[in-house]
């Protein structure tokens, strides 16, 4: 169970670069959930250290009481576990500020069932970035095009971060982010947070729900060893 949350919520960049504190609990989040085109994706290329890796979002369903995204993360770390690691999170409509943002969270490995996230997950939470931290508005080139951002840098013991975000790149807005760790200087110094960064490399639209099986409880013992490959059951 930790060793997925690690992977879905740790290191995952745009955690990082909402909450450069250290805290993987909070994402950036600058679109409006409740105007923004049902089926937005948005596709980035990632790096976590040395683990490289590439990510999609996508806003796959709203109705009046529930804004639904889906995550998914391939490459890296992931290769241990089937591969892909897809989260599929049920958010409150206007989920920056609700006392209970997400009101579930469910996750697939690979191609095996999917499974209701643990009850002991840290809860996530949807945060703009500081406004005390804008460095400027920015136009910046990225490998899916030029685009208008507001540039944010903070400055947290371990390092710092910059992210560059637009409110027409849905679901979410982010377009890149980089982060750079403060050297350690003594044995009491806060742990640097590792160099990342994550930068947009494509969007659309048209994006549908890939988690659509009715979620099991959730299985410690699948989740540590991974989804079996396809066409084969575990123990046969």
């Amino acid at each position: 169970m930790k060793r997925f949350i690690a992977l879905a919520l740790v290191l995952l960049p745009t955690a990082a670069a909402a909450q450069p504190t250290g805290s993987p609990q909070s994402l950036p989040l600058v679109v409006d959930l409740k105007k923004a085109v049902v089926g937005s994706w948005a596709e980035y290329s990632m790096s976590f250290g040395e683990a490289k890796m590439k990510s999609r979002w996508a806003l796959v369903a709203r109705n009046a009481s529930s804004t639904t995204l889906e995550m998914s993360m391939q490459g890296g770390p992931t290769a241990q576990m089937g591969g892909k690691v897809t989260l599929k999170m049920v958010l409150d409509p206007d989920p920056i500020g609700a006392a209970k943002p997400v009101k579930e969270i469910i996750m697939q490995i690979g191609d095996g069932d999917p499974m209701q996230a643990p009850s002991d997950a840290p809860a996530q939470k949807f945060q703009k970035p500081d406004a005390k931290t804008l460095v400027g508005m920015e136009t910046i080139k990225v490998a899916a095009g030029s685009f208008k951002t507001a540039h944010y840098r903070d400055h947290p013991p371990s390092g710092t971060v910059d992210i560059w975000v637009s409110e027409e790149v849905p679901p979410l807005g982010v377009v890149k982010f980089v982060t750079t760790p403060e050297p350690k200087t003594g044995a009491d110094s806060p742990p640097s947070i590792p160099p990342a960064t994550m930068e947009l490399t494509a969007t659309g639209g048209g994006a549908k729900p890939t988690i659509t099986k009715r979620a099991k409880p959730f299985d410690a013992a699948q989740m540590m060893g991974g989804a079996p490959p396809a066409g084969k059951k575990k123990g046969k």
